[in-house]
């Protein structure tokens, strides 16, 4: 038996304690951190609504939602649950420490906070938290929030229940003293609408389901926030709409038109047809008709509006030669999207002032500011909370610039989306509203009127582009073209169906209409012509017997066209002699008109007459040669002259006789010829 000390056996009780310890306080902390980290994991705050400008007098105040039910037993039943304001450190290194902090990739630091117990903090019908702090400028001891002077702050507001956060969020507020004068930035709105061309090879209109949900985004912010954005539409997209016979299209288009009101509207080509690609294939003119095209059909819907033809939306690179045809154009002011600056490499810095030159005349130059590019180009589920981030980047970079000795008047932001269009009209509209509070800092401005470019700005060398060639393409326009011109006397001018033809070769010229399309339209319009130049015709095989020498062709002429025509009509025999071979003669829609041709028969018979039709001018046979027949009977009283002639000669011949024989019977008879000698 082995007998053990007290000594001993008070040193084994304790490493016994401590070890039990040791382990209770191990397996306590991983429960603790794995339900805090669940906690955090499946609750969040939703800010619905803040007062992002913060005067020196005014307070803090913060509406929120807490999407976990079970988080929010837990707060209104928890004694120990407060909510709490924390204030970061002022924002000095621009709109990118405002993007690494709601990254979390910069870490938060509080310099002030305070904590506000269930009971201060009423709780609203819908469900939601509102937060209410006092703010000053200057140390007061109390309960208040102390600013560090004017700037943006970050703000972190967080749920703890027995000292552990469970939710938190992050946002800005801008620290304003209204009593400072300062220089606001510009700061522009761009919305540039572009679609699949709606016309489709049988003349139908068709708006696809994609631009449909882009124009009515379009249409919520613009009856908002008309006056203080710049927008461009496609042409050929409000043509579309308006001929379209979807009443949903027909809808559209009216609240639309109704939607744009005061917003200045940039004109562009009527179809998509780039620059830089049009001088490479030498279609100057045809650029400068798209241009003048797409003007008249803004002034046409919209008399009223202010339509800006001297700016350029540039969506491709741009190169010297594209420049210079802008310029011809009458552009003096070109915005680049993000899919266009990418050309400029290292210059692509929205940052900088930049200008272009073509034949001694300076172009301004813009470049949509890539910093934001990325959170306009996707939706949000929280517009509000997103727009207060989008709203404190833009002012930590108007700050960020005055900080560093600039001027941010001289300044201008361009926002919008990666291809111009609005992904998340509540984003913009809440930003806009944001910033449309402190005029004093940032001024909303459109792209009417721009300034002239700045003699110090940078101007950069614009690189050749790599266009596709289209000469072909060209040639097949030209040559429909002229088929299309030789039936411009045939029918009438004022027929609709030219300016179906015009549509159709603008629209064909647009250098973004796909091969398989451009060939559609083509063989179409083709189809659609030879249909049309074989609609004049007359019934073949028919036999016209003719009862006299000089006689006449009854010609019956049918058109199965939609509209009159007037056609030259040739006609030729080796057997007729014609009077007048070539005539006019107009045949009205669906109907039919009877040509007259005299004739003069120069032999009896049956024989072939080709008939031909022409266009007015003659220059063009409409279908093909078209064979009659003419029976001939001109001729017929002759035999009747020369039985006549046959039958008097043997009157003669009988009376001659008789009177032969007469005369020897006489004779016979005579007394002298009858005596002896």
């Amino acid at each position: 038996m082995i007998y053990r000390s007290n000594t001993e056996k008070l040193s084994l009780a304790f490493r016994f304690v401590l070890a039990f310890v040791i382990v209770n306080c191990l397996i306590l902390t991983t429960l603790s951190a794995q339900k805090s980290n669940a906690a955090i994991d499946s609750s969040q705050l939703t800010l619905t609504a803040q007062n992002f400008h913060i005067y020196t007098s005014g307070n803090l105040r913060f509406v929120f939602g807490i999407t976990s039910e079970a988080l929010v037993d837990e707060v209104t039943n928890n004694e120990t649950a407060v909510f709490r304001i924390s204030l970061g450190q002022k924002i000095t290194g621009g709109e990118k420490q405002v993007q690494a902090l709601n990254d979390a990739t910069e870490e938060f630091v509080a310099t002030d906070s305070v904590d506000l117990t269930l009971r201060e903090v009423p709780r609203r019908s819908d469900g939601q938290f509102e937060l209410i702090a006092l703010s000053t400028d200057i140390p007061s001891g109390t309960r208040r929030i102390e600013f560090n002077g004017p700037g943006i702050y970050p703000i972190r507001v967080e749920v703890l229940v027995d000292d552990q956060s469970r939710a938190l969020l992050t946002t800005f507020v801008n620290r304003f003293n209204s009593s400072r004068e300062v220089r606001p930035m510009p700061v522009n709105v761009v919305v540039a609408l572009d679609a699949p061309i709606t016309l489709q090879p049988d003349g139908s209109r068709v708006i696809d389901s994609t631009t449909r949900t882009k124009l009515e985004k379009l249409i919520r912010l613009l009856q908002f926030d008309a006056p203080r954005m710049t927008v461009q539409i496609s042409p050929e997209l409000i043509d579309g709409l308006s001929r379209s016979t979807n009443p949903d299209d027909q809808s559209l288009l009216v609240q639309l038109v109704a939607a744009l009101g005061s917003a200045p509207i940039v004109s562009g080509t009527y179809v998509p047809f780039d620059p830089s690609a049009a001088s490479a294939n030498k279609q100057a003119n045809q650029f400068e008709l798209l241009v003048e095209r797409g003007v008249a059909n803004w002034q046409q819907i919209l008399p009223t509006s202010k339509v800006i033809s001297n700016v350029w939306f540039a969506r491709n690179p741009l190169d010297q030669n594209g420049l210079d045809l802008l310029v011809k154009a009458g552009v003096r002011s070109v915005i680049m999207l993000p899919t266009s600056s990418i050309a400029l490499g290292e210059f692509d810095n929205a940052m900088r002032p930049y200008r272009l030159s073509s034949n001694n005349t300076d172009i301004s130059l813009h470049l949509a500011d890539k910093n934001y590019v990325d959170q306009l180009s996707k939706p949000t589920t929280s517009p509000f909370s997103a727009a207060t981030y989008l709203a404190a980047q833009i002012l930590a970079q108007r700050n960020q610039i005055e900080s560093e000795g600039g001027t941010p008047a001289l300044r201008r932001v361009v926002l919008t989306s990666r291809d111009g269009s609005v992904i998340n009209e509540g984003l913009i509209h809440e930003t806009m509203l944001i910033l449309s509070r402190v005029p004093q800092q940032i001024a909303l401005r459109t792209l009417v009127n721009l300034p002239a470019p700045r003699l110090d700005a940078y101007k950069p060398s614009l690189s050749k582009v790599n266009t596709a060639s289209f000469v072909e393409r060209a040639s097949k326009i030209a040559d429909l073209r002229d088929d299309i011109e030789k039936l411009r006397g045939t029918i009438s001018p004022d027929v609709k169906i030219w300016q179906d033809w015009d549509e159709r070769l603008l629209v064909m010229s647009s250098d973004s209409m796909k091969g398989d399309e451009f060939d559609g339209f083509i063989s179409t319009t083709r189809d659609q012509l030879k249909i049309i130049r074989q609609s004049v015709t007359l019934q073949e095989g028919t036999t016209f017997t003719l009862g006299g020498r000089e006689s006449s062709l009854r010609l019956d002429l049918q058109n199965s066209s939609d509209f009159a025509m007037n056609v030259q009509v040739r006609v030729f025999s080796s057997k007729l002699q014609i009077k007048k071979e070539t005539a006019t003669i107009q045949i009205p829609a669906k109907s039919s008109n009877e040509l007259v041709v005299d004739v003069v028969a120069l032999s009896n018979g049956l024989f072939p007459v080709e008939v031909r039709i022409f266009t007015a001018d003659g220059l063009s046979q409409l279908g093909k040669k078209i064979e009659v027949s003419a029976r001939v009977n001109a001729l017929a009283g002759l035999g009747q002259v020369v039985t006549g002639v046959g039958l008097l000669l043997l009157a003669t011949w009988w009376v001659a006789h008789i009177r032969r024989k007469y005369r020897k019977k006489i004779s016979k008879n005579h007394p002298v010829l009858r005596s002896k000698p």
